[in-house]
């Protein structure tokens, strides 16, 4: 890991701790064991570090993604691959995770970051559009559409692991028959 991704994976545990606003560079540059100016070498300031994370962060999940899919599979094996595999990466990474919710949630998506495209929507869409040419789901469904949905129970389904995880135990509640109540939905219908 070079300094930059150091000072990248360091920023992102200490938001998970403290929020946007409670992580100085100062902090950061302590939590990284890096000098200050080091921080200053590879970022203008802490919008510009945040801003890198956010794309460093999409870059992860689109590699995630990208090593699970298994492109000679039936599509609805490549879809509850892509689904337990994120469920298991937001899990392992919750840092990831509260990131993006907190990122999501601030000035810093802005009207214009929310039009751009972006490289992990851009690959979830292909993702789906594939599954659409392939007959496996239901016709006219449009892939933005499938990902925000997908992508959403997911989410929910991360949230709810690692918040109610004893509930879920005592109850034994298995997360993973999301991922089939999903398929069920979007799937071609016969």
């Amino acid at each position: 890991m070079n300094k930059k991704e150091i000072i990248l994976e360091a920023t992102l545990e200490l938001i998970r701790d403290h929020g946007f606003h409670g992580c100085p560079m100062s902090m950061v540059a302590k939590n990284s064991n890096v000098a200050a100016g080091t921080i200053y070498h590879h970022f203008k300031n802490k919008d510009d570090l945040i801003m890198e994370l956010y794309h460093y962060v999409v870059g992860k999940l689109v590699s995630v993604a990208e090593a699970s899919d298994d492109t000679s599979l039936d599509f609805k094996a490549r879809f509850m691959r892509f689904w337990h595999t994120m469920k298991q990466f937001y899990i392992k990474e919750a840092s990831i995770q509260r990131f993006l919710e907190q990122f999501y949630n601030s000035p810093y998506f802005t009207d214009q970051m929310q039009v751009k495209d972006n490289i992990w929507y851009s690959w979830m869409r292909r993702f789906f559009e594939s599954g659409i040419e392939s007959g496996a789901l239901r016709m006219g469904a449009r892939p933005e559409i499938l990902a925000i949905m997908v992508h959403g129970s997911i989410v929910s389904s991360v949230k709810v692991a690692l918040h109610h995880n004893k509930k879920m135990n005592l109850d034994a509640i298995n997360l993973g028959e999301i991922a089939e109540i999903v398929w069920d939905g979007i799937r071609k219908q016969p």
